[in-house]
């Protein structure tokens, strides 16, 4: 071969390069380019997770602050209830001793009434007996007997106008038990 031809090969495959070195080039840029565009996705695909994430956050946050205010006030009912309670256990034991005082009382009544009515028995035979009796029986009268109904007009003017027990206790301020233990002694008054 001669040498022209040597030339003019290398010539050929130097323009053969030329031309393929542009489509390389074109291939690497193409690749880059989707090489930024998939780091850009990646970005903005992160940007999303921290944003929601921060929002994730801030809804436990708020939860937890609410779980603590409803925690605050339920321990602020807890309390009241408790201080309600007291109250109540110490009502009830007012009108407990309330109850002791009227029974005493009642007691002191049947007695004072029992001895009023042996001493007319035994002054029927006696009759030094019966001046003891005029005696004793004016001292009766002149005591007043404490009668509920006396203390409580009103709650009997509501129970004989046929009201219920909640009702007159509403009404007159009192419990439900006070009302039906103030009508109970009524009717042994009536009794005796």
């Amino acid at each position: 071969m001669q040498p022209w031809v040597y030339i003019v090969l290398v010539g050929v495959a130097a323009i053969l390069y030329a031309l393929l070195l542009p489509a390389r080039m074109k291939e690497g840029k193409a690749e880059q380019q989707s090489l930024k565009e998939t780091e850009a996705a990646l970005e903005l695909y992160m940007a999303d997770i921290e944003r929601e994430n921060e929002e994730l956050v801030q809804l436990v946050s708020s939860i937890k602050q609410q779980s603590q205010t409803n925690h605050a006030a339920m321990q602020g009912q807890i309390s009241d209830l408790q201080h309600q309670l007291t109250e109540l256990q110490q009502s009830s034991l007012l009108l407990e001793g309330r109850v002791t005082n009227e029974e005493k009382r009642l007691r002191e009544l049947e007695v004072s009434v029992e001895k009023g009515s042996y001493a007319k028995v035994s002054a029927i035979g006696d009759p030094s007996a019966g001046a003891e009796i005029r005696s004793i029986q004016p001292e009766v009268k002149a005591k007043p007997i404490s009668s509920i109904k006396l203390r409580y007009p009103r709650l009997f003017e509501l129970h004989e106008q046929g009201k219920s027990i909640d009702s007159i206790a509403k009404t007159a301020g009192l419990q439900r038990g006070e009302v039906q233990l103030i009508l109970q002694l009524a009717k042994q008054e009536e009794s005796v």
